[in-house]
């Protein structure tokens, strides 16, 4: 039986936080059907002995799917498999260890995607909670407009998985460099957002927890770098020909950043050859790279050099 929207959650090791996300799920007012699509990959703590109790309290909202052994790194094919499940016009994403604060958000998002038909998702700022004990904070978008495009998306992610609703079916099966990546949910927004605009409300309508027990939040930061790179690199052969500037535009930038990372750690051979490729995709697009670029390269490529000439001013 189809249903209006789908929330698709998916949970591992989450026994501290899957029951608040869960709950903040059920409480939501609305007036259509929808439906709690679960998939549980075999967690090694109480999560699975949770949600099936909360499944068995509400067997006409949730859906259970448990598999019998854990799919895989990253939780991707856990990701995947309840994406498949999904049987909404729409798909709400909301993570085990993150929940919802306004039990309205799923109504105000149905209803600006069903007035806007040419916005293919929807999302709204979060407060981000701190395990560590660091002061909350609020996502908030840099620019404050009511549409976005696949264009703003390609410069990084600003849509937390916890505030997104999106139509389903946008595209075909995932590719299979999707599940190499670790940037999920920024992979799959810009795959949606290939068939619509982004629409942005202007609220605070859930929370995203940040502890290590976070898998994006584990990760070092070149690694995240690295792992965002590469996805730029997928999506130049993935995305129509019609994105493909701003896409090189995107990875030439990326390159640059990984460049800086590495020459933060000291690894001057992979500074080299990150901004060399940064460089080689500027000229190849025919766009005149920065001054700045251009000399930073120089100064990689001779960085003893380099260091040793500018001693002796440096203590002037």
């Amino acid at each position: 039986m189809s249903k209006k929207l789908s929330v698709s959650i998916t949970t591992y090791n989450h026994e501290d936080y899957i029951a608040q996300a869960v709950e903040s799920a059920l409480n939501q007012r609305v007036n259509f059907d929808y439906e709690i699509v679960i998939g549980e990959d075999c967690s090694t703590d109480r999560t699975r002995e949770i949600v099936t109790e909360l499944r068995d309290a509400h067997p006409e909202k949730i859906r259970l799917l448990l598999h019998d052994r854990n799919l895989g790194r990253w939780g991707k094919f856990n990701f995947v498999e309840t994406q498949r499940a999904c049987r909404g016009e729409y798909v709400a994403l909301l993570d085990g260890d993150d929940y919802w604060t306004d039990p309205n958000k799923l109504q105000k998002q149905v209803d600006f995607l069903n007035s806007h038909p040419e916005c293919a998702i929807c999302f709204h700022d979060v407060t981000m909670f701190f395990e560590d004990g660091s002061p909350a904070q609020r996502s908030s978008c840099k620019t404050k407009k009511e549409i976005f495009t696949l264009e703003d998306l390609l410069s990084g992610n600003f849509i937390f998985s916890c505030s997104a609703v999106f139509r389903r079916g946008l595209f075909g099966d995932f590719p299979d460099w999707f599940f190499t990546s670790m940037t999920g949910d920024w992979a799959l927004h810009i795959m949606n957002a290939q068939h619509g605009n982004i629409g942005y409300l202007n609220e605070v309508m859930a929370v995203y927890r940040v502890h290590q027990g976070g898998f994006w939040t584990a990760l070092n930061l070149l690694e995240q770098v690295k792992d965002s790179t590469e996805l730029l690199d997928h999506l130049v052969n993935y995305l129509d020909r019609k994105y493909k500037r701003p896409t090189e535009a995107a990875r030439a930038k990326a390159y640059q950043y990984l460049s800086e990372t590495y020459y933060q750690q000291g690894d001057m051979a992979n500074a080299r050859r990150s901004l060399l490729k940064s460089l080689k995709i500027c000229l190849s697009n025919r766009s005149i790279p920065e001054r700045q670029l251009v000399g930073r390269l120089i100064k990689l490529q001779a960085y003893h050099s380099y260091e040793w000439l500018k001693l002796p001013f440096s203590r002037v």
